[in-house]
């Protein structure tokens, strides 16, 4: 391949950072040797709401990542499993594809919004 893309805020299907980097390490002999990976992800912090400011102490306080998020699905009377869905930081993300074999490349932010796009290439 030469892009794996994860619009939709689907780089927070890793769930943590520990299966983040297993997967994209994997990713990595998907695609190309100038392969890359199109991700939007929401910056936790970017948030005054105190429901979440208290949720991201609380996850921090049980050795979790501040975006860390517990979540299920549920349409109508078919209800899923719970499963971990990981929103981060730039910052965030840069420690976890670096720990992977990749690097972000760019960052796409429109003034103001918690969502951003990142580009990310393979390490040299």
């Amino acid at each position: 391949f030469d892009t794996i893309v994860m619009f939709g805020n689907n780089f927070g299907l890793f769930g943590t950072a520990q299966r983040a980097r297993w997967l994209l390490r994997r990713f990595d002999g998907m695609v190309r040797a100038d392969g890359r990976i199109l991700a939007i992800t929401l910056n936790p912090y970017d948030t005054t709401n105190p429901d979440h400011l208290a949720y991201q102490a609380a996850n921090r306080a049980r050795g979790r990542m501040s975006g860390q998020v517990r979540i299920r699905i549920r349409h109508r009377r078919i209800v899923g499993g719970w499963f971990d869905y990981l929103f981060v930081s730039p910052e965030e993300l840069a420690e976890i594809v670096a720990g992977a074999g990749w690097r972000v490349g760019r960052l796409l932010r429109q003034d103001g919004a918690a969502v951003y796009a990142a580009v990310l290439e393979k390490a040299a």
